[in-house]
């Protein structure tokens, strides 16, 4: 008996917990005469893959079961391969899981007539029961036998027509019982690792499925702490925490973090969903001796307007949230991701707008706009009346309008969401973008939203753009939005900084050079110098001069820079000055480079004698 687990993830880089976890759990407490048995395969494409592919390969594996995880980015393209796959493979069983399955599943059975079994909720234990029970049945032939169903919790299925939904399944207690699903990384090369130390959130959001299930588990801290010597011994790139709130326990959590900081490899990130509202002393006492690039927090503010946060069941206050991430930007060592949500309850564009103001003033490393989904089995659906929502019946069911905010003004923000990625997200406008703010005398969402329509007015807003063309499109916004020479030279020079500062390649028309003589000689004479490299990067420290010079750069200004961006974008002086960018960082580092105002030699010490 073959059975494949399987899901379409969303990108190659990602990868399926759930399978793995419920293909774990299967290995280790499945009978020996299942071992013996049962084939498991395990496959996880991507919806970049071509269906046709994906289906060709799917069919010459020929399972007998198909176990298959689905969410919202994915449940169209899989419901668009199983019905094409149900009519060249009659034979196998298709089980669904998924929280795209798991609420409304009596009309998605209806819809789909090719799901011939879904289950709903956790499903590990589920999912090796109603294996054992297909196994059972194999004496016939693999089949749906419906008496051998009806002792399997946490299922739906059809018999003769009819909808039968069994009893939910029991909650995994303790969550120590599933086993660890990192034992090879062979599979997850080049992917990023998830993980989870519990399961559940206490919360309500209106919009979110997690509101289903209030009661928080949690593995064992021995467990965890076993879990995370694994990732640091085999030293991955990234681990990303999936747990709903990860600080909601503070025993819990503080604990994880402080082991992390302890035992820090100097490389692994590790990513966390988080309140901050939650975080105290404590917590920053840790954080503060993170090593930079250790951590990310991500933080769902989601909204600023009191009213829409007590509408959808989250009523945390924005100045103890800003009063704790303005601490945790201090630190200078944690990469900050912040979120909103547009479409929510009485938030209405000039409202969101406001929002979006004060979070980007926060400053976070990065700031996403999500908008609102309407999921089944979220509360705010019980609502839609409520506040006129309209929204897309196709996944991922994202809100068309409401009855505080219109079609075309999330278009609007859908459009700022584009400008922003480019300009402020990216990373790499930073010190020109600060610049332009603090030129421009209007609001951070009304300069984004002049760069929207500087965009639209040029027919270039739904074209895609290289990095690089960015800055000329940048350069010749600020040229029509200053018309002194003056000001367009600095700009020029700002824009020359961040895009070295940003280790991109190459240059651009409107930079300006000065030649130096002999500008080759005196910064090799300059990286000779090993006070020079002591203060540069001590991983200098000894290395040729040629070496150093792959992770360098050189650039000559016009102005000076450096005491521009020291001064907040106040003082500018007109001087030559040279800068050298070190690309040489950590791991997941805040910043791509650093920065060192450079004296070059004088001619009489740059000669090629000892170079």
């Amino acid at each position: 008996m073959k059975v494949l687990l399987m899901t379409l993830n969303s990108k190659y880089i990602h990868s399926n917990l759930a399978i793995h976890s419920i293909a774990g759990y299967i290995n280790k407490y499945a009978s020996e005469e299942i071992h013996e048995d049962v084939e498991l395969v395990l496959k996880e494409f991507t919806i970049n893959n071509t269906l046709d592919d994906t289906l060709r390969e799917m069919v010459e594996i020929s399972p007998d079961v198909i176990m298959c995880s689905t969410y919202i980015w994915n449940i169209e393209p899989l419901c668009i391969l199983f019905s094409n796959f149900k009519k060249l493979n009659q034979k196998s069983i298709l089980i669904f899981g998924g929280p795209e399955v798991t609420y409304e599943t009596e009309l998605k059975m209806k819809k789909y007539p090719f799901m011939d079994i879904v289950m709903r909720g956790e499903g590990e234990r589920t999912a090796l029961k109603l294996l054992e029970t297909l196994h059972g049945n194999s004496n016939k032939g693999i089949c749906l036998d419906i008496d051998g169903l009806i002792d399997v919790k946490g299922i739906a299925y059809k018999s003769e027509g009819v909808y039968i939904q069994n009893p939910v399944s029991e909650k995994i207690s303790p969550l120590d019982e599933i086993p660890f699903v990192y034992d090879d990384f062979g599979p997850f090369e080049n992917r990023i690792l998830y993980y989870e130390s519990s399961r559940g959130c206490p919360y309500n959001c209106s919009y979110c499925l997690s509101a289903a299930e209030k009661e928080v588990r949690y593995y064992t801290l021995d467990r965890v702490y076993a879990d995370l010597d694994v990732f640091l011994k085999e030293k991955v790139s990234q681990v990303k925490f999936v747990d709903r709130t990860f600080n909601i326990k503070k025993e819990h959590s503080l604990a994880i973090l402080k082991y992390l900081v302890e035992n820090d490899n100097g490389i692994t990130n590790f990513h966390f969903e988080i309140t901050a509202t939650l975080l105290d002393e404590a917590y920053f006492e840790v954080l503060k001796e993170a090593r930079e690039g250790l951590f990310q927090f991500e933080i769902g503010v989601q909204s600023t307007c009191v009213e829409t946060m007590t509408a959808i069941n989250r009523p945390i206050p924005f100045e103890v949230l800003s009063q704790n991430v303005k601490r945790l930007h201090e630190l200078n060592n944690i990469h900050l991701h912040l979120d909103l949500i547009a479409g929510l309850p009485h938030e209405g564009f000039s409202r969101f707008l406001k929002s979006f103001d004060e979070v980007f003033g926060l400053r976070p490393h990065d700031l996403q706009l999500g908008f609102l989904k309407l999921l089944d089995g979220t509360p705010i659906m019980n609502e839609i009346d409520l506040h006129g929502y309209q929204y897309r019946e196709q996944a991922p069911y994202e809100v068309l309008y409401n009855a505080y905010i219109s079609f075309e003004e999330l278009t609007v923000l859908k459009n700022l969401e584009t400008i922003l990625e480019y300009f402020y997200n990216s990373g790499k406008f930073k010190h020109a973008l600060s610049f332009l703010m603090k030129r421009y005398q209007g609001s951070s969402s009304q300069l984004f939203l002049e760069i929207v329509d500087y965009f639209k007015k040029r027919d270039i807003l739904y074209q895609s753009h290289s990095g690089a063309k960015l800055y000329d499109l940048l350069y010749e916004f600020y040229c029509e939005f200053d018309l002194e020479e003056e000001g367009r030279n600095v700009f020029s020079d700002l824009l020359k900084f961040d895009y070295y500062y940003s280790n991109m390649k190459g240059q651009r028309s409107f930079f300006k050079f000065t030649e130096i003589p002999k500008f080759n000689l005196k910064r090799m004479a300059y990286l000779k110098d090993e006070e020079v490299k002591q203060i540069v990067n001590t991983n200098y420290c000894g290395m040729p001069v040629k070496q150093i010079l792959k992770t360098v750069e050189f650039i000559t200004l016009t102005y000076d820079i450096m005491s521009l961006i020291e001064s907040d974008y106040t003082t500018c002086t007109k001087v030559e000055t040279v800068v050298l960018f070190d690309y040489l960082k950590g791991s997941h580092s805040l910043e791509p480079s650093n920065y060192y105002r450079v004296i070059l030699p004088e001619d009489g010490q740059s000669d090629e004698n000892g170079l």
